[in-house]
C-alpha cells in the first residue's frame, strides 16, 4: 500500500478481515474483498449492482493523512449504500506523533460516520513519526477510535513493517496482514495476498484479500435481541458483568448502585445490539453490553405502567406479596421510591403497595 495501488489493496484486505470479525460463523464466503479509492474512480450504479454478486464487501479510502480527503469517497459510499453493498473505511496514516494519530482517527471517524461503514481501519505502513515512537502512535490511533465507535477497529500493516515498528495489536479488534509471499507471517485475521486481483465488475486490477477467520459482512440480526437503552436511564449492572471489549469485571461496589447511561452506541456482541456508557453520579464507570444492565423507571411524569412480563407481576406490602396482575394490566402510580436495596419501585396509586419499576417487566403507558 506504499504505492497508490498498494494503498487500495491494503484497504481491501483490511475490509475483508474486518467484516469477517463482525459476523456470525457459517459457511465460508468465497467471494473476494476489494478496495476502492480515487485512483480507481467513481463507481457507477451498474458497477455497484455487479459488485454485490462479485465481492463480499468493499473497502473505501477516506483520506491520506488527515489533511487530504479522498475525492470520490462520498460519491462511492453513497452509491454502495443505495445498492446495498457493505463497506468499511480506512485512513492511510501519516501521523507524526501520538497526539497527531488521535487527531487523524477523529478526522476519519467524522468524515465517514454518516455513511455507516462496517469498520474503521488504520493503514499503518509508513514510518512518519517525528515525536515519540511509531508503536505508541499506532496504539494511540486505536485507543482514540475505540473511544469513538463500537464498530470493529482494524490494524493494517505489512508483515516486515509490523515486526520492525509495531509488534502489537493492542487497542485493535483485528489484524490485517499484507504479505504477497506464499503465506502470512502471523496468525492474522485477514491476509492481503496479492495486488493482481482482477475485478470483473470494475474491469480493472485491484488488491486481493482472504479472510482467515469467520465470515464477512453478514450478521444474524435475530441473535442480537437486547437493546432499547437510552441516554438518561438509570440502570443496575448484572453481577459479574465485564466491561465491553475487555476482560475486566466491574467492581462489586458498583453492582448495588443506580447508575446513569450517558452514551449509547450500536454494537453486535453476545446477545446485545447496543453498548452503553454508565456513570456513577459525575464519575464515568465504563462501557457495558446492553444485556449486562437492567433499566428502571423513576421519572415523575410516568403515571401509568402496563404489565408486559408474560408471567405477570405481584405488588408488595411490607415485603410480602399483596396482589397479582396479569400481562396487559395497566396500573396507576402516584410516585416512585427506592426499596431497602436501593432499587426503584412504583407506588400503586390509591394503595400502599409497591411493584417493580424494572423496564423488562413493565412498560410506560403515555
Amino acid at each position: 500500500m506504499k504505492t497508490r495501488s498498494k494503498v487500495l489493496f491494503g484497504i481491501v484486505a483490511f475490509l475483508a478481515n474486518f467484516l469477517f470479525f463482525g459476523t456470525i460463523s457459517g459457511h465460508a464466503d468465497s467471494r473476494k474483498v476489494i478496495d476502492i479509492s480515487e485512483w480507481q474512480g467513481r463507481i457507477t450504479a451498474t458497477q455497484a449492482k455487479r459488485l454485490k454478486s462479485e465481492v463480499q464487501g468493499i473497502i473505501l479510502r477516506v483520506q491520506y493523512g488527515s489533511a487530504y480527503a479522498d475525492k470520490v469517497f462520498r460519491a462511492n459510499a453513497s452509491t454502495l449504500n443505495r445498492a446495498g453493498v457493505p463497506f468499511g473505511v480506512y485512513s492511510y496514516s501519516m501521523y507524526t506523533s501520538s497526539a497527531d494519530a488521535k487527531s487523524e482517527a477523529r478526522v476519519l471517524f467524522n468524515r465517514a460516520k454518516a455513511y455507516k461503514p462496517a469498520f474503521y481501519a488504520n493503514d499503518a505502513e509508513q514510518y512518519t513519526t517525528t515525536s515519540g515512537s511509531y508503536r505508541a502512535a499506532v496504539k494511540a490511533w486505536g485507543t482514540q477510535m475505540q473511544a469513538l465507535t463500537s464498530k470493529p477497529v482494524v490494524l493494517y500493516s505489512g508483515s516486515s513493517f509490523y515486526r520492525s515498528y509495531i509488534g502489537t495489536t493492542a487497542k485493535y479488534d483485528k489484524f490485517w496482514e499484507a504479505n504477497y509471499g506464499a503465506s502470512r507471517w502471523y496468525s492474522s485475521d485477514w491476509w492481503q495476498y496479492t495486488d493482481h486481483y482482477y475485478s470483473t465488475s470494475l474491469r480493472k486490477g485491484v488488491d486481493g484479500n482472504r479472510i482467515m477467520k469467520g465470515t464477512i459482512f453478514k450478521t444474524n440480526a435475530s441473535k442480537f435481541t437486547v437493546g432499547g437503552r437510552k441516554v438518561g436511564e438509570q440502570v443496575r449492572v448484572t453481577k459479574g458483568a465485564k466491561f465491553y471489549g475487555t476482560s475486566a469485571t466491574i467492581a462489586k461496589s458498583m453492582i448495588k448502585k443506580n447508575l446513569t447511561i450517558k452514551q449509547v452506541k450500536a454494537a453486535h456482541i453476545g446477545k446485545s445490539k447496543q453498548v452503553v456508557l454508565v456513570y456513577n453520579g459525575k464519575t464515568p464507570i465504563g462501557w457495558l453490553r446492553a444485556q449486562d444492565v437492567t433499566a428502571y423507571y423513576h421519572a415523575s411524569y410516568v403515571k401509568k405502567l402496563k404489565v408486559k412480563n408474560s408471567k405477570g407481576i405481584y405488588t408488595y406490602l411490607h415485603g410480602k406479596r399483596a396482589h397479582f396482575y396479569k400481562k396487559g394490566k395497566v396500573l396507576k402510580l402516584s410516585h416512585f421510591k427506592k426499596n431497602g436495596n436501593g432499587l426503584w419501585r412504583a407506588v400503586h396509586s390509591g394503595h400502599t403497595t409497591t411493584f417493580t419499576a424494572n423496564k423488562d417487566f413493565v412498560k410506560w403507558v403515555k
